[in-house]
Parts: C-alpha cells; structure tokens; sequence
C-alpha cells in the first residue's frame, strides 16, 4: 500500500486549477498519442512531437484559442510542480540526497512543462517557429572540450529516469490515488491498468532517447540527439517502425486518458 500524505493544498479553486493541468498534460500526450497512430496506419503521414502537434492545431479554426486556453491550464501542471518541489511529499528529512533530487526533478519536470506552455502561447500569437532546441544543445556542446562525454552522460541520465518510470508503472507507485468514494471500482480498475501501459510506454519513450543520446555522442553527430519527435522519426526508419509508432501511439492514448480520470478523480492535487 503506498504511503498517504496529508494534504497540502487546501484552497478549492487552486486545487481544481492543479487538476486542470492534468486535463491539459493528458490532451497534449493524447495528441502526440493520435499522430503516432496516424503515422503508423497510413503511409505519408508522420508521427509528431509536442511543437508540431500544438503546430498543427494552431493551423486548425479556432486553433490558436484553443492552443492558449492549453496553455493557461498547463501552468496549473506546472503550479504542481513548483509546489511539490517546495514540499516534497512522502519525504521528512529535507537535506537527504534522495530529497535533493527528487527537488531537482520536479523543478526540471516543471520548467519542461512550463516550455510547452510558452510554445503554446508563441504559436497563438504567431511567434512560433519550429527549433530543435535539444538538438541545437547538442550541436553546441559537441564543440565544447568533453562535449562527447556531456551529451553521454546527459544520455545515461534520460535513459535511467526511463527505467524508473517503468519501474513505476510497473509497482504502481506513478499511478494517482483516487478518491474510491467517488470512483466505480471498475472504472478504477481499468484506470490503473491503462495507466501503468500509458507510464510505460512515456519510460521506454525515455530509454530511447537516452539510447539515441549515447549513440550520438559515439559517432560525433547531433542527428541522433532530439526530443520525443526525433524518437518517433528514427523509429519509423527502422524495421517493423510502424509497430513501433503504433504501439507508442496506443501506449500515449492511454496516458492521455488516464491523466483526464485523474482531473476528476484524483485524491491529492501534489502529491
């Protein structure tokens, strides 16, 4: 049984605002989810990343409102974050390495997240244009002395925060508690399963790319060295890539949905 905590967002509208993130974070990753899919089925088309997906829905009518809307929610998530970076649940001694990372992490999960939410805002104002930021990194640390080693170990890094994310997916200790009051147990049940395939499948999402970052710093070039979006055009080249984009298209789907039961029936807000 996981370790409760209490909790310590009190405030009814800032609590349904945390949520809310969640309800954006899953329609980001459904989305992501939806083009793997796509790119999988019809031949032509090609799995996309968080900026050419939000991209793609700016294109749409109304888009751009609904890429800022997205993006206002998102801060919620990103709220969250910052929030469990201060308290860190589940930890009492607050000068422990464990608590010191797990600080680390959240403000680094945020920063990303609060990323997506600038692009967002970027492209519905029309500010946005496509950049590999991670591969523009990449390009600027290999002329850095030991820039090999950085992007290596940068690599090792990504690649073992994948591992605990299927670690988790796997002992459940990355699923939400809900409120089992509210709940249908069924609706639980299902929820925790989808949930475990959707936190696995964003760990192997990680281990890849912590793969493509060691491959790109043993052969010299930046081409391996990218985001979600690099990882999903490198397995499409790849034999059987359509089963690879497919099941990582079903795998984020599940994600998506699981971060929308989550929204209402969350037990913790940051935890």
């Amino acid at each position: 049984m996981r370790q409760k905590s209490k909790e310590r967002v009190t405030n009814f509208w800032l609590k349904q605002y945390i949520l809310l993130g969640y309800a954006a974070k899953g329609t980001v990753y459904l989305l992501i989810g939806v083009s793997a899919i796509q790119a999988a089925v019809f031949s032509g088309e090609e799995a996309t990343g968080t900026y050419l997906t939000l991209a793609l829905i700016a294109d749409k009518p109304l888009g751009k409102i609904l890429i800022l809307v997205l993006a206002v929610a998102l801060m919620g998530y990103v709220l969250r974050r910052f929030l469990q970076a201060i308290f860190v649940p589940g930890i009492t001694n607050s000068s422990s390495w464990k608590c010191i990372l797990k600080r680390v992490g959240y403000i680094m999960s945020g920063l990303s997240y609060m990323g997506v939410s600038h692009t967002s805002v970027s492209l519905a104002l029309g500010l946005g244009e496509y950049d590999d930021t991670i591969e523009d990194l990449a390009d600027q640390l290999f002329e850095l002395p030991f820039g090999e080693w950085l992007i290596f170990i940068a690599g090792i890094a990504i690649a073992t925060i994948g591992v605990f994310y299927v670690f988790g997916a796997y002992t459940g200790s990355y699923i939400s508690e809900f409120n089992s009051s509210d709940i249908h147990y069924r609706l639980e049940k299902w929820t925790v399963r989808i949930a475990k395939i959707g936190v696995a499948a964003r760990g192997i999402a990680f281990i890849l790319m912590g793969i493509f970052f060691i491959q790109a710093a043993i052969i010299g070039s930046s081409e391996f060295a990218g985001g979600l979006q690099n990882v999903f055009r490198l397995l499409a080249v790849r034999p059987l890539g359509w089963l690879w984009l497919g099941s990582f298209g079903a795998g984020l789907i599940g994600y998506g949905l699981y971060m929308f039961v989550a929204t209402r029936y969350r037990l913790y807000a940051i935890r």
